[in-house]
């Protein structure tokens, strides 16, 4: 008499329950590990983000330098190509005024009362001179709070009246976070008040390099 017993071995039952726990298993180890990295390469995102992302729009030369980071461009491939273990730095580009386009881009999610709630972005496109080819894109402003009426008054900043353009509205930076540090080259040439004047420092810049 079978006094204790604790089953009957099956190998066919055995070998299906081994695989079911190996899947199971390799589920959960892959799912956390996209987890971890999702939210470690926004961790880092965060720790080196700059207080802010400055855009300096220089009239009389018809230049435009961005103050870019990664964070404004989560929906890009951004996300894989500075992991969680690269140190992430803010990127400073020029374009020309003549090839930027602005587009607005809105976003909308559903409320539990019925209906969508919509928020509109504007960003701005880089195109090839001449052409619609898309080269470039950045973020104009990271919520809905810049319109199409900002965005014509920016057009008209670029393009007509000087009056009222040295009036300085806001005296002392109170935002938290990492200083900005434009590099010196950008800084003099946003600077600048003539085309002549941003061609001799791009020669002097050509000459030491």
């Amino acid at each position: 008499t079978n006094i204790f017993q604790l089953g009957t071995y099956n190998p066919n039952t055995w070998q299906d329950e081994y695989v079911s726990v190996n899947v199971l298993s390799g589920a959960v180890i892959l799912t956390g590990a996209c987890f971890f990295y999702f939210f470690a390469t926004l961790l880092n995102y965060s720790i080196f983000a700059p207080k802010d992302c400055p855009i300096r729009l220089n009239r009389k030369t018809g230049k435009v330098y961005i103050y870019d980071y990664i964070l404004l461009n989560l929906s890009t491939k951004g996300l894989f190509t500075s992991p969680f273990f690269r140190v992430t730095r803010p990127v400073q580009k020029e374009f020309n005024w003549q090839d930027i386009q602005a587009v607005l881009t809105s976003m909308a999610a559903p409320i539990s009362t019925g209906g969508m709630l919509r928020s509109y972005v504007i960003r701005c496109v880089v195109c090839k001179p001449g052409t619609t080819e898309m080269i470039d894109h950045f973020c104009l402003t990271a919520d809905s709070s810049l319109s199409y009426d900002e965005w014509m008054w920016i057009n008209s900043y670029m393009a007509f009246s000087d009056d009222n353009l040295d009036t300085t509205t806001f005296e002392k930076d109170n935002v938290p976070g990492k200083a900005i540090c434009w590099l010196p080259e950008i800084d003099e040439k946003s600077k600048v008040s003539s085309i002549e004047e941003y061609n001799k420092i791009l020669l002097k810049n050509n000459l030491t390099h």
